[in-house]
């Protein structure tokens, strides 16, 4: 439903720092729910442009428009308690 690779990074960059947080991303809704495993959420093509998001194994927001599903995505996991905000970068003169 989406280009798994590139949205695996976009997900990657807004979440990597979030340590211990495991986010399952999944590119079909068919086999998706059912291979996520223990990630706490999930990232799944419900149709062309649409995502759906989990949490654990449990569907909560559907049909997410591809462009803004990332951030939909920090804000369910801000919405649980589980989102601590990335260190800053130190730039040395």
């Amino acid at each position: 439903m989406f280009n798994l690779q590139e949205t695996t990074q976009r997900i990657r960059e807004a979440t990597g720092h979030l340590k211990g947080v495991r986010i399952a991303v999944m590119g079909c809704i068919v086999n998706g729910p059912g291979e996520m495993a223990d990630a706490d959420f999930g990232y799944v093509g419900g149709a062309p442009g649409k995502i759906n998001l989990y949490v654990g194994k449990e569907a909560v927001k559907f049909n997410i428009p591809e462009a803004e599903a990332v951030e939909k995505l920090q804000d369910l996991i801000r919405e649980h308690g589980r989102w601590v905000d990335a260190p800053e970068e130190v730039v040395e003169i």
